[in-house]
């Protein structure tokens, strides 16, 4: 799961695995190794990669931290706005696809990211029933669409 989001990490930030074994100090092979899940960064390039990307290192590290981003280099956002519903819980509209985020609590706002939990439903391993999971969203700034409050 983290090579799939060092991936969206670094689409995100419109940098080759190139640009970004360049800032780290490490191979382009050992960053396209770690995006297709064939090994982890040692903490201290976990670190390193967490700072490039602008996001903790516990986001980075965790499975119960999803990131949502188009990659693209799409809009700005004034984070002014998004920070009024800090606390509060929305729906959130996205990446242009229609595609919304119902029932999220919005945790935090950060330059580039929205971040909020939300409950979303994973397939249980070798059965066919559905478990429900709590988990936490960085959603690229530049994706969002609408936002609106969901309750009283």
């Amino acid at each position: 799961m983290i090579g799939d989001k060092l991936a969206a990490l670094r689409r995100r930030a419109g940098m080759s695995q190139q640009e970004v074994a360049s800032a780290i100090g490490t191979s382009r092979q050992t960053i396209s190794n770690w995006e297709l899940g064939q090994g982890s960064p040692a903490l201290d390039k976990a670190a390193e990669l967490a700072r490039l990307y602008g996001v903790t290192l516990d986001d980075l590290v965790s499975d119960e931290v999803d990131v949502v981003s188009s990659g693209g280099q799409g809009r700005t956002c004034d984070i002014h706005v998004p920070r009024a519903f800090i606390g509060r819980t929305v729906t959130v509209a996205y990446a242009g696809d229609g595609s919304a985020l119902l029932d999220a609590e919005v945790l935090d706002v950060s330059d580039g990211w929205l971040r909020v939990a939300c409950t979303v439903k994973r397939p249980r391993l070798g059965s066919l029933k559905v478990d429900e999971e709590r988990v936490v969203r960085l959603i690229d700034l530049r994706d969002i669409d609408g936002i609106a409050t969901t309750g009283a």
